[in-house]
C-alpha cells in the first residue's frame, strides 16, 4: 500500500479522518508499545487507492522461510512506468527489514530517467539499504532487501 500511495480512512471518537499509508505506521521512538497512529476506539472504515498511473507496472514480491502464513524476511513492492527504455515513474516500497513498511525516495531518485535494466535496479537497491542500521541477528537482511527489490523490479519489466 505504501507504493500504491494508499490512503486510511479511520472513524473514532475524534470523528472521521484520513491517513496517508506512510504516516499510519509508527517509529518505537518514544512509544514502542504503539505500531500504529489509531488512537483506542478508532476503526479502520475503508482504504482507498489512487488510480493506477497509466501504462505502470506492478509487482509485490515477499521472501520468508514458508510458502504460506509466513512474515516476510523482506518484501518489496514495485510500481513503474516505462517510456522507450526509460523510467519515468516509479513508486518503491519496502517491508519486513524495518520496523515498519516504508517508501524508499531514494531508489525512486535512482530509477527515474535511467534505463530500465538489471544495473539501474542493483544502484536503486543500493540507493534503498544505504542508511540501514542492522541489529546483531539481522544483517542478512540488509543482502536479502536488495536481491529481493532488484528482482522485483525485473519481475515488472516482464509483466
Amino acid at each position: 500500500m505504501a507504493a500504491l500511495e494508499a490512503t486510511i480512512h479511520v472513524q473514532g471518537a475524534k470523528g472521521l479522518r484520513s491517513i496517508a499509508f506512510g504516516d499510519f505506521h509508527l517509529l518505537p521512538g518514544n512509544t514502542p508499545h504503539r505500531e500504529t497512529g489509531l488512537e483506542p476506539g478508532d476503526l479502520i472504515t475503508h482504504v482507498t487507492l489512487p488510480a493506477p498511473a497509466a501504462g505502470s507496472k506492478q509487482v509485490y514480491l515477499k521472501l520468508r522461510d514458508r510458502a504460506s502464513y509466513e512474515f516476510a524476511l523482506a518484501s518489496a513492492a514495485v510500481v513503474i512506468n516505462v517510456t522507450g527504455q526509460n523510467i519515468t515513474r516509479a513508486r518503491i516500497a519496502l517491508g519486513g527489514v524495518g520496523t515498519k513498511p516504508w517508501r524508499s525516495k531514494e531508489a525512486e531518485a535512482v530509477l527515474v530517467g535511467q534505463p530500465a535494466e538489471k544495473g539501474t535496479f542493483a544502484k536503486a537497491a543500493e540507493a534503498a539499504m544505504r542508511d540501514a542500521k542492522p541489529q546483531s541477528q539481522n544483517r542478512f537482511k540488509i543482502e536479502l532487501a536488495k536481491r529481493c527489490l532488484t528482482h522485483a523490479l525485473q519481475m515488472a519489466m516482464t509483466t
